[in-house]
């Protein structure tokens, strides 16, 4: 509370339960379960840096955002995101953490960490495990995370809580799922209350450390984004997966029926094949809109592995387009423009430059002075502004 009393708050918050049989610590972002035996053997220092490590956690929402992906790989790359933080904030923390040494996904949100990982995975998986790691490739594989399940027995109380009834964790400082009280997995009104009472905390916490002087310009920018709903970003995903091309793979059987004797063929994503991304360049977007907006660009590239993306600022006309192939990103965008807003001149551009995209994300307030024709593919428009209509397509509402 006095070294870092933003992280005191949130932890004050939580219910900390001594659980033998989570070897080190493991959160659901509603309680943190500790090895009381193990954190006398870390001392003070490196205590401290493991709570911050399982508050970050809570704070990001990780507990929140798995969906349907690997639960393992996801404490991997939630760890490789956390960790980043507190190394950098010069936390002591225990050696048997995963770092991100090389500076490989500096900046990345965790989805896209996630993805790239799995996309550095073999395509060869035991039936019925997760992804095995490549030799080589950096990340852990089963057990490199630390300590593995506790040789405790689960379901042990440690008091009248139901808490208390913790599972052995299967990785170091895992973080699980929210549940509900019958530990049922969340519905979307459920989740969406946690996350409402998540982010009272939050702020409440950042004020806490703003009135004492100790609230660091990282970590309020890590705040700031974790207050922004990932709900959008949900449906900017699935609106952008159903656009994609799948082929069905005989090499690739399907894993779910080769248990009862039946070979089928699995689904194999081919790629989002060319993207076109308009970024409305117009004086009425902000800074912050096309800071979000290159961000959605960042993780449209490591998720969906494009045959080719076409940039094309345009604010009353087409003013520069730039192309990225297999492979490539971008880290920032020198912008062209800062005038009015017509829409119809990029269609127009993608019409006549044998571009011929598979999807067409449009980045804009939409306030725009024409009504541009349909091009004939599917359009998704990014834009901050409630209320207002698109001309077609499907509009995804960007939190400010």
């Amino acid at each position: 509370l006095v070294r870092a009393p933003f992280f005191g708050s949130v932890a004050l918050g939580l219910k900390w339960i001594g659980a033998p049989a989570v070897r080190t610590m493991a959160t659901d972002g509603r309680a943190v379960w500790f090895n009381t035996a193990w954190c006398e053997t870390q001392g003070a220092e490196k205590t401290m840096g493991v709570m911050a490590h399982e508050v970050l956690h809570i704070v990001n929402k990780h507990h929140l955002r798995r969906r349907a992906r690997d639960p393992r790989l996801w404490n991997i790359a939630c760890d490789l995101f956390v960790n980043r933080i507190l190394a950098g904030d010069k936390y002591a923390l225990p050696d048997v953490l995963i770092f991100d040494t090389a500076g490989r996904f500096a900046g990345m949100p965790v989805e896209v960490i996630y993805q790239r990982l799995a996309d550095e995975q073999p395509t060869a998986q035991p039936a019925g495990g997760a992804p095995q790691p490549q030799p080589g490739s950096g990340v852990p594989g089963p057990g490199a995370q630390g300590p593995g399940p506790a040789t405790a027995e689960a379901g042990s109380p440690v008091g009248a809580d139901r808490a208390a009834i913790v599972a052995p964790a299967e990785s170091w400082g895992e973080v699980r799922d929210l549940t509900d009280e019958n530990a049922a997995p969340l519905g979307d009104a459920a989740r969406r209350q946690a996350e409402d009472d998540l982010d009272v905390r939050i702020r409440q916490a950042a004020a806490a450390a703003k009135r004492v002087g100790r609230f660091s310009g990282a970590l309020a920018e890590v705040v700031e984004a974790a207050l922004l709903r990932a709900d959008w970003r949900d449906r900017f995903r699935t609106l952008f997966d159903g656009t994609l091309r799948s082929d069905a793979s005989w090499a690739r059987p399907n894993r779910r029926f080769l248990p009862h004797g039946v070979y089928l063929p699995g689904w194999r994503r081919a790629g989002a094949g060319r993207v076109a991304f308009v970024l409305d360049t117009s004086g009425s977007i902000s800074a912050r809109e096309l800071a979000i907006y290159l961000a959605n660009l960042l993780g449209i590239i490591e998720e969906t592995g494009p045959e080719q993306i076409a940039i094309i600022q345009c604010d009353a006309e087409v003013k520069r387009v730039d192309y990225l192939g297999p492979g490539e990103t971008v880290d920032r965008i020198e912008v062209h423009g800062r005038g009015g807003t017509r829409f119809q001149p990029a269609f127009d551009w993608i019409a006549g430059s044998g571009f011929a995209p598979h999807v067409i994300v449009y980045a804009t307030d939409l306030d725009a002075s024409d009504r541009p024709d349909d091009p004939g593919t599917p359009v998704i428009w990014l834009t901050p502004t409630r209320g207002r209509a698109a001309p077609f397509g499907e509009i995804v509402e960007v939190t400010p």
